[in-house]
């Protein structure tokens, strides 16, 4: 349990602190934007008639009003990083939700300025925070899957099984955010009507307070003040010749909200992070003329529990010393008025006239300094939450990682899929648009040279009358066909041996079964019923692969047709990882030799590997056949290797039956 809040809570701090600092460009255009206004507006009053001061105004106020929006796709995106959910997902809810708390009432849908209203909502930066949470709660609920197989892509599964999670979720946040600020609105009531009549020192304590609480939850605090209480005081006079907002300006806001030029006094003094003195460091121009977004962003500043009491303690205590001092007349001031990106101490000479304003300033820096000083040491040293920090983002990118791989695969696989299904269905058309046929490959015995029997072999006379191999026998076999082609040879084998017995022909004949299909009862029976009567002349030939499924149920398959008289033969042994242990287990009569083991004797190495198979195979009970043999010298070579038969087209190709019984007839009358 402990764990899992640890996790909550670093999840939380990361996201909002990547999220903001992914806004660092934006913040620092806006920035700019903002200082190189406001200078324009001190240094050049007459510019501020021209067409280009008023393009960069306009443009700065609506670059101003997309941040919210800026910040809500960009917490949605890292809180669903850090807790493995669906960034859009979270996006769509919270726009959502956003869009539904504004849905005008009858009539009022043309008298109201909805984007604006909408963008300037301070709630829109806590909805993905809340979403994201509810919706990571409601998915754990396994019950509210919408589908359960394990067939679909992980990533489109994930999304059809949200369904009803995103619903709930909609329902849920758009219901609680209505009820909470209906709620907050009862409260403050009473807090605006008292803020009404009080005194002018009250006012700007609490105005203090609320914008700098209002500043930590990520919401512009000043603009969101004046919405939530609509009490605006800035040009009241707090003593002679000081409005609220020249106040504000000389002992609270220096640096920008929360006396942050004192914070990054503290972090370059005290904090070892090089993170943090980096962004400080950036932020010193900017906090000069007092904009802090670098610092309330990029920090952050803002959902930092960290520096949440320093943010607000640090100008409470200025106001409480700075209204001290005014009002037992410590400090006195002129009519002088300033902007607000006149830069401290500056300023401060300017309203008063006396140094005396500016060393009280300076007081309150110091002071603001010691606040902030234990805060971000604390901060900066807490390196085993650095490294908690490091193993999440490290375990998060680890998460990503598979999830990327895994929909690679499947989209791979897919691929794979839909490219075997259509060359399949061409496969099917060229099959069904030829002819399929059975040739017949001689196999010779070494001894004399004499046919002693054929390997049926299957072959399709294409629409051209072209002859080709048997290529489409493995789309077959992955598409779960291969028992139509099993069948085929069955039927034509036994109809061809039906002929030839009438022609007083006997050969033996060795077809090719695939290793799915020899424990089917069906094609059993099949085999049994067509070709049992002549089982002696039939040899059954079955590749490993076919002894690694179910050993046990190919045996009793095997022994099954041994006992009506079929013979086994293990076909191309030698191909691929042949196992040499499974030579004791099988119950076949004899082992065809595959080609590519016949191929490397040309070396040493393989001379003597051939020759230890046959050793092997032959101390051990089995007939071998060679396959492939196409030269003298190779077949020299088997017979004196122990080998009894050959196959290849050294002696014959495949051929077509009345062919077949001819070279037999030729071959074996010499």
């Amino acid at each position: 349990m402990y764990e899992l809040r640890k996790f909550l809570d670093r999840s939380f701090l990361i996201s909002v602190r990547e999220s903001f600092i992914a806004l660092l460009p934006f913040i620092l255009i806006n920035s700019l934007l903002s200082l190189i206004i406001a200078l324009l507006s001190v240094w050049t009053p007459e510019w501020q008639t021209s067409a280009i001061f008023n393009g960069l105004t306009f443009f700065s106020v609506q670059l101003a009003k997309i941040f919210p929006l800026l910040a809500l796709i960009s917490l949605s995106f890292h809180f669903a990083k850090y807790l493995q959910l669906s960034a859009i997902v979270i996006c769509s809810i919270s726009l959502s939700v956003l869009l539904a708390l504004h849905v005008p009432t009858t009539g009022e849908a043309a008298s109201i300025d909805f984007v604006n209203a909408v963008l300037s909502d301070p709630r829109l930066v806590l909805l993905p925070i809340l979403t994201a949470y509810l919706l990571r709660l409601l998915i754990a609920w396994k019950w509210l899957d919408l589908v359960k197989v394990k067939s679909l892509s992980r990533y489109l599964k994930l999304h059809l099984n949200i369904f009803f999670p995103v619903v709930i979720c909609f329902v849920a946040i758009l219901v609680l955010v209505t009820e909470a600020s209906t709620l907050l609105s009862w409260f403050f009531s009473p807090l605006i009507d008292t803020l009404q009549t009080a005194s002018i020192g009250i006012q700007l304590f609490i105005r203090i307070l609320l914008t700098h609480a209002l500043w930590i939850f990520g919401v512009h605090g000043d603009n969101a003040y004046l919405l939530l209480i609509g009490v605006d005081n800035g040009l009241t006079e707090v003593v002679s010749n000081l409005t609220s907002s020249q106040f504000m300006d000389l002992f609270i806001l220096y640096g920008g909200s929360g006396a942050t030029l004192s914070l990054i006094i503290a972090i370059l003094i005290g904090s070892k992070d090089s993170a943090t003195r980096h962004i400080a460091k950036i932020a010193i121009p900017f906090s000069v003329f007092n904009i802090n977004e670098i610092l309330i962003y990029g920090l952050p500043i803002i959902f930092n529990p960290r520096l949440l009491l320093p943010f607000i303690i640090s100008p409470a205590l200025n106001f409480l010393l700075a209204y001290s001092a005014i009002s037992i007349g410590i400090l006195e001031f002129d009519t002088h008025s300033f902007p607000w990106i006149t830069p401290p101490l500056i300023n401060a000479y300017i309203a008063s006239g006396h140094l005396s304003t500016v060393f009280f300033q300076c007081f309150l820096i110091f002071v603001g300094v010691l606040i902030y000083l234990p805060f971000v040491r604390r901060f900066s040293l807490t390196s085993e939450h650095y490294e908690f920090d490091h193993e999440l983002i490290k375990r998060v990118q680890f998460q990503d990682d598979i999830e990327k791989i895994n929909e690679v695969h499947y989209l791979k696989k897919q691929s794979e899929s839909l490219k075997a299904e259509i060359n399949l269905e061409k496969t099917i058309k060229e099959v069904l648009a030829g002819e399929l046929q059975l040739h017949y490959q001689p196999k010779i015995a070494l001894v004399d040279g004499k046919v002693v029997g054929f390997e049926a072999l299957i072959r399709l006379k294409d629409e051209n009358g072209r002859l080709k191999g048997p290529y489409f026998i493995d789309a077959f076999q992955r598409a779960g066909y291969s028992h139509i082609i099993d069948r085929f040879v069955i039927n034509t084998v036994a109809e061809d041996l039906a002929r030839w017995a009438l022609e007083d022909f006997y050969p033996k004949v060795s077809i090719n079964i695939d290793p799915n299909n020899i424990t089917d009862t069906q094609l059993l029976a099949v085999m049994i019923e067509r070709l049992g009567s002549v089982a002696d002349q039939v040899e059954i030939e079955m590749l490993e692969s076919a002894f690694m499924l179910d050993l046990s149920r190919i045996d009793s398959s095997i022994r099954q047709l041994k006992q009506r008289g079929f013979r086994f033969w293990l076909d191309d042994f030698g191909t691929g990882f042949s196992s040499l242990s499974l030579l004791s287990r099988i119950n076949v009569d004899g082992i065809k030799l595959d080609r590519s083991i016949l191929a490397n004797t040309s070396e040493p190495q393989g001379r003597i590997l051939y020759l230890q198979i046959c050793e092997l195979c032959s101390s051990l009970g089995f007939c071998l056949t060679a396959e492939g043999v196409e030269t003298g010298i190779e077949a020299k070579f088997v017979k004196e290797a122990g080998v009894t038969y050959v196959q290849g087209w050294l002696y014959a190709k495949a051929m077509l039956g009345s062919e077949a019984k001819a070279f037999w007839l030729e071959r074996n009358s010499e």
